[in-house]
């Protein structure tokens, strides 16, 4: 009983290795996010697609920056997908000096890391991580990177106000603007209005405390800031 019992937890074993048998990495790429409101969505898995045997993982991680391009090892089992970034690179330097002590030459090894991480307080919170392997049956029921799991993103609003009966403000499951967005003054009355479509901007304007129409809106792609410009007629 007892030989069967190892015989069998040795094959859950070596089935368990045998499932990353014939898959490979193909490549990756990574790009900053602009438009995701990191700050709610946090790293989470965009997007898991199976074509053929080709499967594509796209991430959405803290964008920090790397001096050096990081390789990937991956291990897959039990539908367990688990992704390894190795970027650090080091030189090593054996330095022998005489000890008085035990009267001996002794060998010191060192080595010094030559990576250089680093954000940007200006840049994109965020940035997009795309893996592709081959030999994928199936897609991953968990994924991990360096040892933190990436969750599925938010499949419902992440977050959104009622004002008159009519949702504004609202951040869409993408973690991007939608619909109209309203600021106020802080005695109530509507300062600007602005309308986007899944990130995109559409228009706007900006109102003073009567009411009366002041500027049109206008903003820079990749949200990074806002200009006012003077109507012609302001009414």
């Amino acid at each position: 009983m007892r030989k069967l019992l190892i015989a069998g937890f040795l094959f859950v074993i070596s089935t368990g290795i045998l499932l990353s048998q014939g898959i490979h990495f193909i490549d990756y790429t990574s790009s900053p996010d602009h438009s995701k409101n990191y700050d709610r969505v946090g790293n989470c898995v965009l997007k898991k697609t199976l074509t053929g045997d080709i499967l594509t993982v796209e991430l959405l991680s803290q964008n920090m920056q790397s001096s050096i391009k990081p390789e990937f090892e991956f291990n897959y089992r039990n539908g367990i997908l688990k992704i390894s970034a190795i970027s650090i690179q080091t030189k090593g330097k054996d330095s022998v000096y005489y000890d008085k002590v035990t009267n001996k030459k002794v060998t010191m090894h060192s080595e010094i890391s030559t990576i250089n991480m680093h954000y940007s307080l200006m840049g994109p919170k965020a940035k997009r991580e795309v893996f592709r392997f081959a030999g994928f049956k199936h897609i991953p029921v968990k994924i991990f990177l360096n040892d933190t799991f990436y969750p599925d993103c938010p499949i419902k609003d992440i977050s959104y106000r009622i004002y008159k009966g009519g949702v504004i403000n609202r951040i869409n499951a993408d973690g991007n603007k939608d619909g109209w967005w309203i600021t106020f003054y802080d005695t109530g009355e509507i300062n600007e209005k602005k309308q986007y479509k899944n990130g995109a901007f559409l228009d706007g304007k900006t109102f003073d405390k009567n009411g009366k129409d002041l500027h049109y809106v206008g903003e820079f792609e990749g949200g990074i800031g806002s200009v006012r410009i003077d109507t012609l007629t302001n009414k």
